[in-house]
């Protein structure tokens, strides 16, 4: 089947794509929360089935309309997935720990200029402690739906329309955005550029769904030790040691993906 209307989304139109998959999540946690008797589930509980829900509708209306497939949306290059993975599984790894502790740096700037109100550091607090359904939404599920979304299908119809940083750090800016606070809008902007630099240059979302899941999977463990009152602060050698990883990650990464301009 050959893919149709590949330069959907254009930029106002992923604005609106966005805007539509949070109404979809509005309207189904509405529901969810009417029958929370009925289900007897907490309603910190539902928010990865109402993610999940609201994603099918939003990929079942946007694969029909593209004609694609969800196999071509997670692998568009010739390399196959395997070989993908292999090669580019571990350098991607290597640049996480560097990437978190230059997050929480700046988040913890952020929070000194700007402190974070009450009732936002309440639903942060609710995210972290929820149990294994917000470990399993934030680690796996989102991960995975948000980069089929904000590269498999934002920043692919992007690059046919706009200039290689453009599109990158176009679809990073929305994917800032659709975080909905200042407090998660730059370390979303820095992963989408990185999660956008891995699509552009492998045309697999593989890589990216990888730097994207390690980096939630550390930040919430980071999160939860701060949340449970154990105040950890990286010393310069865990400093050092993040840096080289980084520097030898993306070495590696450059080389390996170099041949593709």
């Amino acid at each position: 089947m050959k893919q149709q209307h590949d330069q959907f989304p254009s930029a106002l139109e992923a604005v609106f794509l966005v805007a539509f998959l949070m109404g979809v999540e509005f309207v189904i946690n509405a529901a969810f929360y009417d029958m929370r008797s009925v289900l007897g589930m907490d309603p910190a509980h539902m928010i990865g089935i109402v993610f999940l829900l609201a994603n099918a509708v939003l990929f079942t209306v946007l694969l029909h309309y593209k004609k694609m497939t969800y196999s071509s949306l997670f692998h568009a290059s010739p390399t196959p997935v395997g070989a993908t993975v292999g090669l580019l599984g571990v350098p991607v790894l290597m640049l996480v720990p560097a990437l978190s502790l230059l997050i929480m740096l700046l988040e913890q700037v952020l929070v000194q200029w700007l402190p974070v109100p009450a009732g936002q550091q309440k639903i942060f607090e609710q995210m972290m402690l929820s149990g294994l359904s917000s470990i399993v939404t934030a680690c796996l599920i989102a991960p995975v739906v948000e980069e089929m979304l904000f590269r498999g299908i934002i920043l692919r119809s992007f690059l046919g329309q706009y200039s290689r940083w453009q599109a990158i750090c176009g679809s990073a800016l929305l994917f800032g955005f659709a975080h909905l606070n200042i407090y998660q809008f730059f370390a979303a902007f820095l992963l989408g550029c990185l999660c956008g630099w891995l699509y552009e240059r492998s045309r697999s979302l593989w890589p990216g769904i990888i730097l994207h899941a390690s980096y939630n999977s550390l930040a919430m463990l980071m999160e939860r030790w701060a949340v449970s009152g154990e105040d950890w602060q990286p010393s310069p050698a865990h400093w050092l040691i993040a840096i080289v990883l980084f520097v030898i990650g993306a070495g590696l990464l450059h080389k390996l993906l170099l041949r593709r301009t």
